[in-house]
């Protein structure tokens, strides 16, 4: 037997109706207040995010999906979508300030567990171009209408990083600090120390918490111009009554940050979504010279704490006579009223369960011209109000 891909999922049944619900309230929430809908490959070339990500990153080193093509060229499956907004940018709108919004899945190799996928799904949005503390204020701002929009709750927290040459100056004496202490870190932040030294402080481990706790903390390290940026940023939030714990010790994984770095974390810990400035990125990329600011969230973690969605009520169409159940769906669609209907002309009971096992409100009987109602338990005859009404 074939057997599913490891850490790969079927959103099936419950999770699908959550899933389309989650992707209509992301539209809702940002392509219909102006960001532009971009979607961009899923194979990119892997200099793409060896420059981006870096590559000493756990991403690229360990967990990018890599292949060489026919042609001999190395490609990737993308592993995460700003690098190439950022890509797209500059080929089409290099000289413009734009709004951006993306939807799809994206590739990491890694454990598969609860929240954590190897093929997984990321909505996020991007401002790209000439960019103030304005930018980072309404993608904060708009990030926590498309959460509140989904009933959930969560903590905002931020954090500046400063320039990127004070992130590094940063990392080095955090390194001194670590190696210092390395007797007491877990066996998985002693492979990050050398390499990838920030993301010891994203360690759940609880090993890793009392060192973690004593760390230097980079706001000492920042520069007076992104300290401005911030305080300008947090009076904003401020004037907006909108709610921040500044957390010293975010610094997000991803070598492109600059300055503001912020994540939505739930009362359990878990992170639903989370971004920042990354003023050098098309730099780094060659792409030429232009800002941008963005966040990402995890769509399966969405998923996995949003209640259930209720959908619309349904409608199922049952009958034994072909012309007449055809008769009703052409009836229907004109008056554009959705419907589902059985897969073949089965028994009137075998379709009368269907309807049942798909939670249907209301069941049409094209043999009767009637209307039951599965929640009262009510029959009337066949009336459009009806269905219109509710």
């Amino acid at each position: 037997m074939i057997e599913q891909v490891k850490g790969t999922q079927n959103i099936v049944d419950e999770n699908s109706t959550k899933y389309l619900y989650i992707r209509d309230q992301f539209h809702k929430s940002f392509i219909n207040y102006g960001y532009s809908y971009t979607q961009t490959p899923h194979i990119e070339y892997t200099e793409l995010f060896e420059k981006s990500i870096g590559v000493n990153s756990e991403i690229v080193s360990k967990q990018m999906y890599q292949f060489d093509d026919k042609g001999g060229r190395s490609l990737v499956l993308r592993p995460e979508g700003t690098s190439s907004i950022v890509r797209y940018h500059s080929q089409f709108n290099k000289e413009q300030t734009k709004h951006y919004a993306y939807f799809g899945q994206m590739f990491r190799y890694e454990n598969p567990q609860k929240n954590r996928y190897r093929e997984f799904t990321q909505g996020g949005i991007e401002i790209i171009g000439q960019i103030d503390e304005y930018s980072d204020f309404q993608v904060i701002s708009d990030s926590i209408r498309f959460l509140k929009n989904l009933d959930l709750e969560f903590t905002l927290e931020i954090n500046t990083i400063g320039s990127l040459e004070d992130r590094n100056a940063y990392i080095d004496n955090l390194h001194k600090y670590l190696t210092l202490n390395k007797d007491k870190l877990s066996d998985e932040s002693l492979e990050k120390l050398n390499n990838n030294t920030l993301r010891i402080l994203d360690s759940n481990n609880k090993t890793d918490f009392d060192v973690i706790r004593d760390a230097p903390e980079i706001l000492k390290y920042i520069n007076e111009d992104s300290i401005l940026k911030f305080n300008l940023l947090k009076s904003l939030l401020n004037k907006n009554k909108i709610a921040y714990r500044e957390n010293t010790k975010l610094v997000r994984g991803l070598d492109y940050y600059n300055d503001l770095t912020f994540e939505f974390i739930t009362k359990d810990g878990l992170v639903l979504g989370g971004g920042g400035r990354y003023d050098r990125l098309s730099e780094i990329l060659g792409l030429g010279k232009f800002n941008g600011v963005g966040v990402a969230f995890g769509i399966e973690r969405i998923m996995n704490t949003i209640g259930t969605v209720s959908a619309d009520p349904t409608i199922y169409l049952i009958g034994s006579n072909i012309n007449k159940i055809t008769e009703y769906a052409l009836f229907l669609d004109d008056k554009k009223i959705n419907y589902f209907k059985p897969p073949r002309i089965s028994k009137l009971n075998t379709q009368f369960k269907q309807a049942k096992n798909l939670n249907a409100r209301y069941v049409i009987n094209t043999d009767e011209d009637t209307i039951k109602d599965l929640v009262n338990n009510t029959s009337v005859d066949f009336d459009i109000e009806v269905l219109i009404e509710n």
